[in-house]
């Protein structure tokens, strides 16, 4: 019975380091196994969350009567086998949609749903709160089936492309082979860090935070690479082309759009005479000039390429426009520093309001024409698009081929 009193112990301090530390590495890998098993979750449940917001936006741009299936749940059977085939391009199981009231309209997918119809809370609960809801669920049954074994259920806020919520979407999302690669790739840095931490405490946290803070980052860049001009930190050209494409989906809802395509006069001079790193920043100079000159929460501004830049101001009036484009000329105004240099920019601006029936390529078109009107004419300012450009273009290469 001596063999537990504590002057047993304290006769072996090493045999005490030894079970006090193996008490304390337990813990701490209980700790970051705990923790590791919540990020695992919590990645599951934002991945699941962001592939059913991106499916519910899909059904109504690839389905022109979606918003009649939360009221009849009527849908014409070409409809259901494009809804079935992109399933699984993010992974989507099956899918219900309910009314405002909560009540179930349609139903697809590979399994079967309850089809009792009655009311469904959850549901509810997310069509008048607007914040998704999801439930992650582990099915043992299927794992020996070979079948997905861990999904998300999510209920999303069915919402038009006009922002109307007109019921709720309740969607299945495998998230199976994301929560295995999370798992195995947490399981190598669980251990790295149940290491580090027996040895310091400190080190294998901010390693981990750090780590975490390079991903995002990793992804961030990969975003900026993708979607941003590297040099000015505004949209691209495939940015700007695919809000484009969006915009003139629809033909009843592609007028109103105004486009200022606008062009850095004597551009390769200031290359020429002040080097290209005047030069970059003359352009970095004009895109923040057009971002502080346009509506901030509406308007968009991209560079098109060396020295043209883009601008697109939805929902604007003629009035409206002419303001706008007014002060981007006025703030052209403004002299751009480099070294013990000072440069003000001149800048040829072709302005386009579209009208019905306008497509992207004769917005930009119009646009561009207005700016090689705009140069003819001495560069240094504004011109609006007007009929009798069309000819103008032909006319100067007629008489230069002549």
């Amino acid at each position: 019975m001596q063999l537990f009193s504590l002057p047993y112990w304290t006769k072996r301090p090493l045999v005490l380091a030894v079970v006090a530390g193996g008490l304390l590495l337990a813990g701490i890998a209980g700790a970051v196994h705990v923790l590791l098993d919540w990020q695992v979750l919590n990645s599951i449940r934002h991945n699941a969350e962001v592939k059913a917001m991106t499916w519910s936006e899909r059904l109504f741009k690839n389905v022109p009567n979606a918003e009649s299936m939360f009221e009849e749940g009527a849908v014409a059977d070409a409809d259901i086998l494009r809804l079935v085939d992109s399933f699984a391009m993010i992974d989507i199981l099956k899918f219900q949609l309910f009314d405002m009231h909560g009540h179930r309209t349609f139903t697809a997918g590979d399994a079967d749903f309850d089809q009792e119809d009655e009311l469904n809370k959850n549901a509810l609960e997310v069509f008048f709160s607007g914040k998704p809801k999801l439930f992650v669920i582990h099915d043992e049954v299927a794992e020996y089936s070979g079948q997905p074994d861990t999904f998300v259920e999510a209920y999303v806020p069915a919402v038009t492309p006009d922002g109307r919520r007109v019921g709720t979407i309740e969607v299945y999302v495998d998230v199976s082979p994301l929560e295995e690669a999370l798992e195995s790739a947490f399981q190598q840095i669980g251990w790295l860090l149940v290491l580090g931490t027996a040895i310091v405490l400190a080190i294998p946290a901010a390693a981990y935070v750090h780590r975490t803070s390079q991903l995002r980052k990793k992804d961030r860049k990969l975003l900026e690479l993708t979607r941003y001009d590297q040099l000015t930190g505004i949209l691209n050209r495939n940015s700007i082309s695919e809000i484009l494409d969006d915009f003139f989906a629809d033909p009843e809802t592609a007028n109103g759009l105004g486009v200022l395509f606008v062009d850095v006069d004597y551009f390769k001079q200031v290359n020429d005479q002040y080097g290209h790193a005047c030069g970059d920043l003359l352009l970095k100079h004009i895109a923040g000039i057009l971002r502080d000159s346009t509506r901030r929460n509406s308007d968009i501004v991209g560079r098109f390429g060396g020295d043209e830049f883009v601008v697109l101001a939805p929902d604007i009036t003629r009035d409206e426009f002419r303001k706008l484009y007014g002060r981007v000329m006025e703030g052209a105004k403004t002299p751009c520093a480099h070294e013990d240099k000072s440069y003000v920019p001149s800048l040829s601006v072709g302005a386009y309001l579209t009208r019905e029936g306008d497509t992207e390529k004769t917005a930009l078109h119009r646009a561009d024409l207005a700016v090689y009107a705009a140069k003819r004419r001495g560069r240094g300012q504004v011109v609006e698009y007007s009929e009798d450009l069309e000819g103008l273009f032909k006319q100067d290469l007629a008489r230069q081929t002549a």
